[in-house]
């Protein structure tokens, strides 16, 4: 079968991630075609993908044009994602979509409603679920070796704030017109769709949010926490900054009635880099002494490789997406499951500016 020909569209930043997938899994996915507004970067990165240089645009409506791309690859910024979306569907194209998916809950449910009208699949790259580890957790969970949840928690930090960490002071996660808000939107998205995988759906959310800053414009936050209700009943807490001095760290903790499991990562390396940093795991069934030490209890949790072609999670996802259009199904993120971690997020948005407690239906 011919492999899925696909066309980006946003050449910065977080699309050089997607490039493995592109390189090296040549007989699923092809690229064909580059387009970025910087002339100069879509053309550095077709040289570097072997994609013609003709086949490089400024202009997203004259790469949809083509009858050889079946499906885009979005990786623009924020405020783009949702005219990017709409704009793909109405071509027939299906839609791969870097996070978060849209910059107001009205935004995503309009794009999914323009992919399903079109008939075509919509995946948001949410790369979390696609490492091998987080895929085993998930598999540890269904299978009831936690017991019942009853909390989670997960934190974000990222010092992009801090003196001398950002390159520009006006970088455009500063701004909640272009980020959709601030470090909730940009660093805590996809941790709080794993905890979604995990735990379930979002249905209630309290928050309180800082934005003080000198750096952030339009109402961004350097600085939140978040408590959010599941449909379950589980209880989960966020913690999210830009401007807290600490390590830049990115740490979820699952709590079930029969074990427990945490990530752990180190201080060093980027944010990749700490979410390949093991799972760790304690529960009942796989303790062989009689009482819990919580010193030694934990034992790392493997990977779990059915259905991925590697540790890359950003392999995993474009790989996944171009066999669920082959073979006719739902990505496990699709544009509608992400709908409610949308929800959940703009719902710390809502929350805080209410001051209570919200239902995430209302919004």
């Amino acid at each position: 079968m011919p492999p899925l020909r696909v066309g980006l569209i946003g050449s910065g930043g977080i699309s050089r991630a997607h490039m493995d997938g592109f390189l090296n899994y040549r007989d699923e996915v092809e690229l064909v075609a580059v387009c970025d507004i910087r002339e100069e970067v879509a053309q550095a990165y077709a040289a570097d993908a072997g994609v013609d240089p003709s086949a490089v645009y400024t202009d997203a409506a004259e790469l949809l044009a083509r009858d050889d791309v079946d499906a885009v690859d979005i990786a623009t910024i924020h405020d783009q994602h949702a005219s990017n979306t709409i704009q793909a569907a109405r071509a027939g194209k299906h839609v791969l979509l870097e996070k978060p998916m849209a910059c107001s809950v009205p935004e995503a449910r309009e794009m999914v409603s323009a992919c399903e009208d079109a008939g075509v699949t919509f995946m948001v790259a949410q790369m979390l679920r696609y490492l091998p580890h987080y895929q085993n957790v998930k598999r540890i969970i269904e299978a009831g070796e936690l017991g019942d949840i009853w909390a989670c928690r997960a934190d974000s930090w990222f010092g992009a704030a801090l003196p001398g960490s950002m390159s520009r002071d006006d970088w455009w996660g500063f701004d909640a017109q272009r980020n959709g808000g601030g470090s909730v939107m940009m660093v805590s998205t996809h941790q709080v769709d794993l905890l979604r995988y995990f735990v379930g759906n979002v249905v209630r959310v309290t928050a309180k949010t800082w934005g003080d800053h000198p750096l952030m414009r339009n109402g961004a936050e350097d600085r939140a926490v978040a408590t959010f209700e599941f449909d379950s009943g589980a209880m989960g807490t966020l913690l999210s900054s830009y401007s807290a001095r600490t390590p830049w760290y990115y740490q979820s903790l699952i709590l079930g009635s029969k074990g427990t499991i945490y990530t752990e990562p180190k201080p060093e390396g980027n944010v990749v880099d700490q979410h390949h940093a093991p799972a760790r795991i304690a529960s009942e069934a796989r303790e062989t002494k009689l009482g819990h030490n919580g010193l030694n209890a934990f034992s790392e949790v493997g990977p779990d490789m059915e259905g991925l072609v590697s540790e890359n999670p950003f392999t995993n996802e474009i790989v996944h997406f171009a066999r669920c259009i082959r073979d006719g199904k739902v990505p496990i993120t699709s544009g509608r499951d992400n709908l409610n971690t949308m929800e959940a997020v703009h719902g710390v948005y809502a929350a805080a500016k209410a001051g209570h407690t919200i239902e995430v239906s209302d919004l």
